[in-house]
């Protein structure tokens, strides 16, 4: 098992994790139960298999601004067996993207006042119904928040959000490993 600090853990409240491990059921359950056994805060966790579908990439955002329990973290993460590498991902060397799917109330005389505005904002309309219509977004978290103060004036009927992805900005992948390592 390897973990790397990605740059120095700053006393910003959320800490973004990449974990790589092995795909295979129950992995997750492991994981998320680790934070609720220890009393650790999620704010968002996302899974999915990588490139080589042997591997998941868990990225969790942590709700900490302790270096002690960050660190104690690590560690318990570490002592799981189907984890193999963990990374920090710090603001600087990282990029992060959220999707969200909104569905707005948009009385009929108002549409186009809407569907101009989403459209400035980067949306993509998936729906328009009689007195709604659903728009999607992609970017990082204070970007769909900013999107959303600016629909302000249309009521939120549902709201949903994937939470982060994030990945290294570098050349190099996240997966350096042999398929010979995951045999056990």
């Amino acid at each position: 098992m390897e973990y790397i600090l990605k740059g120095h853990i700053t006393m910003s409240h959320k800490k973004v994790l990449s974990a790589l491990v092995r795909n295979h059921p129950g992995v997750l359950q492991r994981v998320s139960g680790l934070f609720y056994r220890r009393g650790y805060n999620i704010e968002t966790i996302s899974a999915c298999a990588t490139e080589n579908p042997k591997f998941t990439r868990i990225t969790l955002v942590v709700l900490t601004n302790d270096e002690l329990e960050m660190s104690q973290i690590i560690r318990q993460l570490s002592k799981i067996q189907d984890v193999r590498r963990i990374a920090i991902l710090d603001t600087a060397r990282s990029i992060r993207i959220e999707l969200m799917m909104v569905k707005f109330r948009v009385e009929p005389e108002r549409r186009t006042e809407f569907l101009m505005l989403s459209c400035r904002n980067h949306m993509n309309t998936l729906y328009v119904g009689d007195t709604s219509v659903i728009v999607t977004a992609s970017g990082s978290t204070e970007d769909l928040d900013e999107t959303l103060e600016k629909l302000s004036a249309f009521p939120i009927i549902e709201q949903t959000r994937t939470g982060i992805s994030a990945m290294e900005a570098s050349d190099r992948p996240f997966v350096e490993m042999d398929d010979a390592e995951f045999i056990n």
